[in-house]
């Protein structure tokens, strides 16, 4: 499965968006079953421009959200005490996101994972940087997706998204 090709479908419209999606997701995953060693699975990441700041990757008044290219991922094994980014977290894999946002991570076996992505520079996140993954397969196979959104920091300036946090400009 190409996931340029996920992209590029994604992008033509909206006609049709969620039945092509559905099957997609039907299709990638019967395969993936058929193929996956016990219990491993795949993990996809997307980074996005946030265009409305929501978090969610998707429509936006302007249209599909753009992905962003060259953000660094970073797999971890999350160690005890787990959901805690320490030294005792072992770094397995880095990669950067393709000119379509996507980096995948292939045949993981289960277990306790930690993502950590870069800021892109002039973009504030409206996801957190840091995502814990946790897996406990049954040998059918998985394919799981984590998203991380970005808002550039000039519109920031034009939104109340983070009312607590102090951002400076």
């Amino acid at each position: 499965m190409c996931w340029t090709g996920v992209t590029r479908i994604l992008r033509v419209g909206s006609a049709g968006l969620l039945l092509a999606l559905v099957l997609l997701s039907l299709a990638t995953v019967s395969t993936a079953a058929m193929t996956r060693a016990g219990g491993s699975f795949d993990l996809i990441i997307l980074a996005f421009e946030d265009l409305n700041g929501d978090g969610i990757y998707g429509l936006s008044p302007t249209g599909l959200e753009p992905p962003l290219a060259g953000i660094e991922i970073r797999l971890y094994e999350d160690q005890p005490p787990l959901r805690s980014r320490g030294a005792e977290d072992r770094l397995i894999a880095d990669a950067r996101t393709n000119e379509d946002g996507y980096v995948v991570f292939r045949t993981l076996p289960s277990g306790n994972y930690l993502l950590a992505a870069s800021q892109a520079k002039g973009f504030l996140p409206t996801t957190p940087l840091e995502q814990w993954v946790t897996y406990k397969g049954d040998g059918q196979g998985a394919l799981l997706e984590y998203m991380f959104g970005q808002l550039q920091r000039s519109a920031f300036a034009h939104r109340f998204i983070f009312p607590v946090i102090g951002i400076p400009r």
